[in-house]
């Protein structure tokens, strides 16, 4: 029997992980989930990786923040069957360990029935440090002076080899917890479900397993399988390719961007021309009025004079004139009738009874001699 009896104190565990759930239908484990002892996992990084007791407790205080998936050999496509929920660190005096409860969902019958036949034993975590150190130059593999190449061949830049004449890479500090896995093999040594008998907590669990996250190759997905090494020479290959095709697209690139600064140019000369062309008729729109403005005046000025010399000749010296043209004219046609010259050399205007104007003596243009 592999579950674990759920005591008072995994209850409470369990309700401050996941809620208020059935307790009672969760079928509850224990783990080894990771140690301090080699990976035996065959990776140009992580052969013979080891991580160190601090490792192991950030992980411990991932699962209080909180719960992490189970999941089957870190495939992250189905749902996960349970959750991992707590973890403690154990020293044994040869290593530190990381012991942790996980809890299977009702419905992973068939993983519970492989776990209690002992099939299934071993589990695995998908973790990230935050540094893979050299263990013989303190290199750090994931630093900011690390390349592709260091990465992918696991030789730093002294020569040192991961995995070769006792040279591994030490884990030092957390960068990502995603989850843990039922597996075949797990990478951990000693990575696997505890009996009753062995158990840390003394609790009867739920499976303990982790939901699978492998974004790039630099995750441990600590299982015991072999990597395929990378063909160097054909990496080499592609990216002299790659970098010729980069070299081109940015020839391409400066051409376009000198195009584009000509097309630039031209818009900038084009908008030029239109501001001054729209300067210059509104230039001559503004000499236009003028123009029209003085000639209305002058016209207006003469007509006015005009149209007083007609009014006086007709009597009508208390006339308004007005400002505008057309009335002018209106008005010089008006009073102009009267105006008209009459055979013997008078005008309308003129009195043509001459009989009743007193006669000038002669006397009157005499002098006294």
């Amino acid at each position: 029997m592999k579950q674990i009896e759920k005591t008072q104190r995994i209850r409470d565990l369990l309700t401050a992980s996941a809620g208020d759930v059935d307790i009672d239908a969760l079928r509850v484990y224990e783990a080894i989930a990771f140690n301090t002892l080699p990976i035996r996992k065959e990776h140009f990084l992580y052969k013979g990786a080891r991580a160190d007791r601090n490792f192991l407790l950030e992980m411990a205080a991932e699962l209080k923040r909180e719960s992490r998936p189970v999941q089957i050999q870190h495939d992250k496509e189905p749902l996960p069957i349970g959750r991992v929920f707590h973890g403690e660190v154990k020293d044994t005096g040869v290593d530190s360990e990381l012991r942790v409860l996980f809890f299977l969902d009702p419905t992973a019958d068939a993983q519970a029935t492989k776990i209690e036949a002992g099939t299934v034993d071993q589990v695995s975590v998908s973790v990230m440090p935050k540094q893979l150190l050299n263990s013989k130059s303190g290199f750090d593999y994931l630093g900011p002076e690390a390349t592709s190449e260091h990465r992918w061949t696991g030789v730093d830049s002294e020569g040192n080899q991961l995995g070769k004449s006792g040279v591994y890479a030490q884990m030092r500090g957390l960068a990502n917890f995603w989850e843990m896995s039922l597996v075949g093999q797990g990478g951990a040594q000693n990575a696997r479900i505890v009996t009753r008998d062995k158990s840390h907590f003394g609790e009867s669990y739920e499976r303990l397993a982790a939901s699978g996250i492998d974004p790039n190759s630099l995750v441990l997905n600590a299982t015991a399988t072999k990597e395929t090494p990378m063909d160097i020479s054909a990496f080499v290959a592609d990216l002299t390719a790659k970098t010729a095709d980069l070299t081109k697209a940015q020839i391409d690139l400066a051409a376009a961007n000198t195009k584009t600064t000509a097309l630039e140019a031209t818009i900038v000369e084009r908008d030029a021309t239109i501001v001054d062309l729209n300067a210059q008729l509104e230039a001559a729109k503004a000499a236009d009025v003028a123009g029209i403005t003085a000639g209305r005046d002058a016209a207006v000025a003469a007509l006015s004079a005009v149209a007083k010399n007609v009014l006086t000749k007709v009597g009508k010296l208390d006339v308004e004139l007005p400002t505008d043209v057309a009335a002018l004219s209106a008005l010089i046609d008006e009073h102009s009738a009267a105006l008209v010259i009459k055979a013997g050399g008078t005008s309308q205007d003129t009195p043509t009874d001459l009989s009743s104007t007193p006669a000038l003596r002669a006397s009157s243009f005499r002098r006294a001699r």
